[in-house]
């Protein structure tokens, strides 16, 4: 891991940022592509251009779990916690899963591409808030075939949100450090090996059977969706289904698995994936 200088956003003036500035300094990117430390100098880039407090290149591709190509400035914790993330806390991650569906591509906020309750998830509690990070945005990059990269940038609560002004910035980066990155991992591997695929499938399926020893198809999915972070009033959409109908869904949910809260619910998640061939 590389540590790289957090510019002053005092010292910066984004309502002038000069892109062609930018491109020139940072034009050795392109020198960088098809190198070994490319991601590093990507990453070295971003950090120029705006305050970021944490970074991660993953490569998110179908029938694969998350592949953890650079980080920067990643705190202990934070670290800790990405290594749970991809022992199968993924299949929640709306970023992983915009990804493999080719949903979106560029500037995204996390707020963007999540359920409508996501940051009143257990999973966002664990993976984001627990350990002080207030924002997040991405530049989803789709790679030839199927699923893609995510640059992925992190702000903790004492340094705020990402400003509209620094949004602008990213944005207006983004078509370049979009194309470099394309052509960069156009020729590398990103889509893991066996091993990765074996493991995928059997998260995937322990995820897709929870709470089928006790709960109808009907119920499992309102479950599934819980977890991912929708409301009743979004389970209702995607189910086509009356809130009401949700309603008595998760009081039977509650009800057969012996919980009384979404932590709960999380935690018998967690222990489905931790064991998957026995699910």
């Amino acid at each position: 891991m590389q540590h790289f200088p957090y510019p002053s956003r005092d010292a910066l003036s984004y309502s002038v940022f000069d892109l062609a500035q930018w491109l020139r300094r940072e034009a050795s990117l392109i020198d960088a592509i098809g190198q070994p430390e490319f991601p590093a100098r990507l990453l070295q880039a971003l950090f120029a251009a705006v305050p970021i407090d944490t970074a991660f290149i993953v490569a998110h591709a179908p029938g694969q779990p998350p592949l953890m190509l650079e980080e920067g400035r990643v705190l202990p914790a934070r670290r800790e916690e990405v290594h749970r993330y991809l022992a199968g806390p993924y299949l929640l991650d709306p970023v992983h899963l915009a990804c493999v569906e080719g949903r979106r591509q560029g500037l995204v906020r996390l707020a963007d591409i999540a359920p409508d309750q996501f940051q009143e998830s257990e999973y966002y509690r664990n993976f984001y808030s627990s350990h002080g990070l207030a924002d997040e945005v991405n530049i989803l990059i789709r790679l030839e075939g199927a699923g893609g990269i995510a640059l992925s940038m992190g702000r903790i609560a004492s340094h705020g949100a990402f400003a509209p002004e620094e949004l602008s910035v990213l944005a207006s980066i983004e078509p370049m450090v979009a194309a470099v990155a394309r052509r960069h991992w156009a020729s590398e591997a990103v889509s893991g090996d066996g091993a990765g695929q074996a493991l995928h499938a059997q998260l995937e399926r322990a995820f897709n059977r929870f709470g089928g020893d006790c709960l109808t198809d009907r119920e499992a999915e309102v479950a599934r969706l819980i977890l991912r972070g929708h409301s009743s009033k979004s389970v209702a959409h995607e189910l086509a289904i009356s809130a009401d109908t949700v309603r008595v869904h998760r009081k039977n949910i509650h009800a057969k698995l012996g919980i009384s809260s979404q932590g709960e619910l999380f935690s018998l998640f967690l222990a489905a994936i931790a064991t998957p061939g026995a699910a």
